[in-house]
């Protein structure tokens, strides 16, 4: 490693300590998707079954646990699960994704690219939001990316680098299930447009997949023995058929751009750009066409994978921060150092501005609650605006007015900062105004006197894994009125928290006593009892 190669490494570890520190473990978990596998790793530290921990009192089969073993791995030392040691995996995750882009830039194009690679990535949205959320995307998705740089090795002839790449496509699923399976659509479809049996030779199918299963087989084959039902149900209805695509609607191709688009925020309006720049260089020959045949097919095979899928989210896409961001530093590199000329095409950028308007269109009209999704989630987008537009100007600026080398990287310094802004602002902005809406903390405390006398809390139309997870109990979830009848006339006294709007369903049912009113998720609650005596509370 040259000089110059550990100085843009410098450059990338300080940028990834920062972004990844700042707020960290702030975020107050507010949905069950961020509180399972914390609530998990609490049960793995009370009960000490690291194979078959409980959510909700019954095993959980869903998805591998390896996320749920880091954060007890962490959180030992103290002897309990905190908000911030839940998140600790998830920051050292993409710490770590950071470094690899680096890496893999970094041979594939030079260390500068590389550079720019890996703070693009840093400042992406997707990025930035995953490594503060105990969520196993960020997870899945640094495994991903270093098996793509394994894949990369293996294209060059490295020796046992198909070694390194089965199993950290093993370990992607260990850390979600079958998703880590992505670099292998990657690899074939890479070997298919390579159209030579060498690059068939380089994927060494007839080791690699036996390597492949024995890394993977432990989960199925502990649970095979043990909990076969529970197993079958994971396999077949949560992670097959869950899946599949069943019906046609709108939103199929909405919801796909539109959960790309956030994730590579604010960077997405230069790939456009980028993408033409690459089909150019694409009809060349030598090591960098190779590089960029590899990127394309990667962010082309795995958007597509996760865009026929039924279930859309936008964690999903997490994995297209990679090649998205390695093909950018690319450009970057070569528009710098004058290799590149910068051109847009306008007609190419026009278009995709007309698909993203009209994904935005489809997707109000398809779903009734997006308004208040993009209100609660998405950036206060007036003031990001004009972040985004001074960065904008900033390279616009260097560009037009013909700037010298040097005033043209600063320029493009400019906009990497700028988007360091944009990302930290808007996550700082929206994580102060989420933090405030969901005071779990300040509920509990108000419920202390009740949670003595009643060891058994319920919920009706609110996350029940959120309230397990900071009232420190199991938090039992009913679906109706007369579900929480029967929680409610068990051995032991219970209390339930509910909406306002579930608290007019119960009333007709009689039984019940409102013991105290509050407010969480913007709304107000009600915490209410059933006594089989009157109450004596005033």
């Amino acid at each position: 490693m040259t000089r110059e190669d550990r100085r843009a490494l410098l450059w990338v570890a300080g940028g990834a300590a920062v972004m990844v520190g700042v707020d960290l473990g702030r975020r107050i978990l507010t949905t069950n998707d961020e509180a399972r596998f914390p609530l998990l790793a609490q049960d793995i530290l009370t009960r000490g079954d690291w194979l078959f921990p409980h959510l909700s009192g019954a095993v959980y089969h869903n998805k591998p646990i390896l996320l749920a073993w880091l954060i007890a791995l962490v959180s030992w030392p103290l002897g309990y699960v905190t908000q911030f040691t839940a998140v600790i995996p998830s920051a050292v995750a993409a710490f770590a994704m950071g470094l690899v882009i680096f890496g893999l830039g970094r041979e594939m194009f030079g260390a500068a690219a590389g550079k720019y690679a890996a703070l693009t990535a840093l400042t992406t949205q997707g990025f930035f939001l995953h490594a503060r959320i105990p969520m196993p995307d960020i997870l899945m998705a640094a495994f991903i990316t270093a098996s793509l740089w394994m894949l990369w090795r293996m294209a060059r002839g490295t020796p046992r680098a198909w070694v390194g790449f089965y199993v950290l496509v093993g370990l992607a699923f260990w850390a979600k299930g079958p998703g880590g399976f992505m670099p292998l659509i990657v690899a074939v479809g890479w070997a298919a447009l390579g159209r030579s049996s060498a690059s068939w030779r380089a994927l060494n199918l007839p080791l690699g997949l036996p390597l492949l299963a024995l890394v993977v087989a432990p989960w199925p084959v502990f649970r095979l023995f043990q909990h076969s039902a529970g197993l079958r149900q994971a396999v077949v209805h949560n992670q097959i058929l869950w899946y599949l695509p069943r019906d046609l609607r709108a939103g199929m191709v909405a919801e796909p751009v539109q959960n790309a688009f956030g994730i590579l925020f604010p960077w997405v309006f230069l790939v456009p750009i980028v993408l033409v720049e690459a089909a150019r260089s694409l009809r060349r020959r030598g090591a960098e066409r190779d590089a960029l045949l590899l990127l394309v097919v990667a962010l082309a095979t795995m958007f597509l994978a996760i865009a026929v899928s039924q279930q859309q989210r936008f964690r999903y896409y997490l994995p297209l921060v990679a090649p998205a961001s390695l093909l950018i530093g690319w450009w970057a590199e070569g528009v710098l150092s004058r290799r590149i000329a910068l051109k847009i095409p306008w007609r190419v950028c026009a278009a995709v501005g007309v698909v993203l308007v009209a994904a935005g269109v489809v997707g109000v009209l398809h779903r009734r609650n997006a308004l208040n999704e993009v209100s609660m989630v998405w950036p206060a987008y007036l003031a990001l605006a004009i972040v985004l537009v001074a960065t904008v100007a900033a390279i616009a600026a260097a560009v037009v007015i013909g700037a010298p080398e040097r005033r043209l990287v600063r320029g493009f310094a400019a906009a990497w900062v700028g988007c360091a802004v944009l990302v930290v602002s808007s996550y700082h902005w929206e994580l102060e105004r989420r933090n405030a809406a969901y005071d779990y903390a300040g509920l509990r405390e108000r419920m202390k006197p009740l949670l003595r006398e009643s060891p058994v809390v319920a919920t009706v139309d609110l996350a029940d894994m959120p309230l397990a997870f900071y009232l420190r109990r199991p938090v039992v979830p009913a679906g109706t009125a007369h579900d929480l009848r029967d929680v409610a006339r068990g051995d032991s006294p219970a209390v339930a928290i509910v909406t306002d709007r579930a608290l007019a369903s119960l009333e007709g049912s009689g039984g019940f006593t409102v013991l105290m009113h509050d407010r969480l998720a913007l709304r107000p609650i009600v915490v209410v009892a059933y006594r089989t005596t009157p109450s004596t509370r005033p």
